[in-house]
């Protein structure tokens, strides 16, 4: 038996939850959750009054884009991460398609043309460089607790 294989007895008393994994999905989707939540808040999302379902004049914290179909979106990323957190393995493969999902907005976020008709979501460079860095820190981050989650409890 070579040292990095997990002994029979160590996959059978293997936690089915929690773990480093599960932890961190946790996390990723009270940070989605509260940024969607945000999203709506007059204050916190300035000029409110200008908040479309798709297309939208508001903005989080006076930067970010915001509308009635991003925050919802972020809310319903969060609750989705949620609720597959308790097994590691559905928490890691959410975690990454919503890292994913962040990637590709992002991205063509950079190529729609602010106030097009193909505008589905409101975009503008500062709602790009936060859908990108949330997808590259979610994703780098999914990798890391994968592999801790593995080195600490043998099994994924």
């Amino acid at each position: 038996m070579s040292s990095h294989a997990a002994a029979p007895a160590a996959i059978e008393a293997a936690p089915v939850s929690g773990g480093p994994v599960s932890g961190y999905a946790r996390g990723v989707a009270v940070l989605v959750l509260g940024l969607g939540v945000l999203g709506l808040i007059p204050g916190v999302t300035t000029n409110y009054d200008g908040m479309g379902f798709f297309r939208s004049d508001a903005h989080l914290f006076g930067l970010f884009t915001s509308s009635v179909v991003s925050a919802s979106l972020q809310i319903l990323f969060g609750l989705t991460i949620l609720a597959f957190s308790g097994s590691p393995r559905q928490a890691h493969k959410t975690v990454v398609w919503v890292a994913i999902t962040y990637l590709v907005v992002g991205l063509a976020g950079a190529g729609i043309v602010v106030n097009s008709p193909s505008d589905v979501l409101p975009v503008n460079t500062a709602s790009n460089w936060l859908h990108l860095a949330l997808g590259i820190v979610i994703a780098a981050g999914a990798a890391r607790t994968r592999a801790k989650h593995v080195e600490e409890l043998g099994v994924f």
